[in-house]
């Protein structure tokens, strides 16, 4: 029993990472375990799956007006990411 307890720090990871991939069977048992007894881990899946469903709304809404950055805006990220910065 004791390789299926969690703490909600190891857990909650995967309960973000499992809404876009599917996990391996005893994570999945492991993350299930601890999702019935940890209310504050429940809380937070369910504030997860609202945040997702606006984003998703929002990106439908928006997806009509492209919006594209200046080529400047995109050299100067581009320059920062070569950077490391």
């Amino acid at each position: 029993m004791r390789k299926l307890k969690m703490s909600c720090a190891d857990t909650s990871p995967l309960i973000s990472e499992r809404m876009d991939h599917s996990l391996p069977l005893m994570k999945r048992l492991r993350v299930g375990i601890h999702l019935a007894m940890c209310e504050v881990c429940r809380y937070y899946e369910n504030q997860l799956k609202v945040l997702r469903k606006l984003a998703q709304h929002l990106g439908r809404e928006e997806g009509t007006t492209e919006a594209r950055l200046s080529p400047q805006a995109r050299d100067k990220i581009q320059k920062r990411l070569d950077n490391g910065i």
